[in-house]
């Protein structure tokens, strides 16, 4: 059983997500997309948009599932800089294998951090 999703580790309200929508980057992937902020705290939080174009309830239930997950295992939990990312969930992840969607996830995630570096630094 993997640990609970905490409170700190989420983004929440409604103005948090607006932030990250207006001024983070947004980088596009064959699953998803995510968009990065940074957040100017000492851990990663994520949120997730799953609107009904993914599917009913079960569907982006499973979306949201898996999406955290993947946060959960495969990013760093004491980052150099860390950001508020939001991940938008395309139809077709839910017929992909989840080795494919974990590739995905840590493309984008790379991606995401090298054009906030590349933000940060110049």
């Amino acid at each position: 059983m993997s640990r609970p999703f905490s409170r700190e580790q989420r983004v929440r309200r409604r103005s948090e997500f607006q932030q990250v929508f207006e001024r983070g980057t947004r980088v596009h992937a064959r699953y998803f997309t995510l968009l990065v902020k940074a957040n100017g705290s000492s851990s990663h939080r994520l949120g997730i948009v799953a609107s009904r174009k993914v599917g009913g309830s079960v569907e982006r239930n499973r979306a949201k599932r898996l999406i955290r997950e993947m946060f959960r295992q495969h990013v760093e939990a004491r980052p150099t800089l860390a950001v508020d990312a939001v991940v938008i969930p395309r139809r077709e992840m839910l017929d992909a294998p989840f080795p494919a969607l974990v590739r995905d996830f840590q493309h984008v995630w790379r991606r995401g951090a090298d054009r906030m570096a590349a933000h940060v630094r110049g």
